[in-house]
Parts: C-alpha cells; structure tokens; sequence
C-alpha cells in the first residue's frame, strides 16, 4: 500500500526485532531479490544477531535491515526500504539505529556489507569504505 512519503516518516516507529516472515518474503521479491519459502525465510529471519523493521502510522511495513554474523564480525544484510520511502532519510535513520546498537553491543566488530550498485554513497556517508581500499583487498562472492 503507498505512503504519503513525508507523513509517513514524521510517523515512523522502529522496532527491534526482524519482520514477520510474510512481510519479509514480500519485500524481498518486490525489490526482486527472488521468492522464498516461508521455512527459509523464518530461519533467515531466526539467524539475526540484530534487526530494525520500520511501521507506518497504520502499521505497515516502512521499511528492514538486519546484521547477521558473530561478536567479531557483523554483516548488514537485507537493508529494504518501500519504494516510495526511498530517499525520505528512512533509511540513513534505520541504518544509524543499527549502527548505534551494534556500538554498544558488539563494540568489537568488524562491520561490513555488500551494497547495490549505485548506493556506494550512501553507505559511505554512515562510515564505509569502498573495497578495494589503501588497507583492504576487493570483497569476494562465491558464485555458483
């Protein structure tokens, strides 16, 4: 269901936890990231160290993300805002909530992700770095 863009983020309300499952699903294959089975999304979901779902003043879903990983290393994965909301700041707004719960959770993490192509920016102006960088190789991907 659309949004009024500006109301809608006035009215945002976090939660920290991951979306039900069907939301989650939804989401996924309206960005066209594929469909999953319900049992593969709930384990997904189940295997979060950390999540950040977004509601609208009518309780609908704004917007995820979640970190999966260990005490060490924490990837950001699955970082989907509705369509409509996209560039509203819902997302640097979730993504700082994330940040700051990892901060003060796992202060000695490595955080990383991999990035759409295009929002390279984005992700660099929450403290990302491009890889390859001065310290680092090019991130891999195993592909199947």
């Amino acid at each position: 269901m659309p949004h009024d863009s500006d109301q809608a983020v006035d009215a945002i309300r976090f939660e920290d936890r991951p979306p039900p499952v069907a939301d989650f699903i939804a989401m996924r294959a309206a960005c066209g990231w594929g469909e999953l089975s319900p049992e593969l999304a709930a384990a997904a979901l189940d295997g979060c160290l950390l999540a950040i779902t977004a509601h609208d003043a009518q309780g609908r879903i704004a917007g995820f993300l979640r970190a999966i990983g260990d005490p060490l290393y924490l990837y950001v994965q699955d970082a989907i805002i509705a369509p409509e909301l996209r560039g509203s700041g819902l997302g640097t707004r979730m993504m700082q909530r994330l940040l700051a719960r990892i901060d003060a959770d796992f202060p000695a993490a490595h955080v990383m992700l991999m990035c759409a192509k295009g929002r390279e920016r984005f992700y660099s102006e929450l403290g990302f770095e491009a890889r390859p960088s001065r310290d680092f190789g090019p991130g891999m991907q195993r592909l199947r």
